[in-house]
């Protein structure tokens, strides 16, 4: 059996982003429920959202 590496993306977001990324997804979950679908998929990645860590950083401002 062959292992490939998994690479791990990292995002940031404020408050306001976090809340309306969990809203977001949380609306197509309903939609999928609504539509008879498998939720499993959606529920593993609304709780990875929401039991993210967090970490404060310092963001420049106009810096690429």
């Amino acid at each position: 059996m062959k292992h490939t590496k998994r690479s791990k993306k990292y995002i940031v977001l404020d408050d306001f982003e976090w809340r309306a990324l969990v809203k977001g997804i949380n609306e197509y979950r309903k939609q999928v429920i609504d539509q008879d679908g498998c939720v499993e998929a959606v529920n593993g990645l609304l709780l990875k959202i929401i039991d993210a860590p967090t970490k404060k950083i310092k963001v420049l401002e106009g810096s690429k």
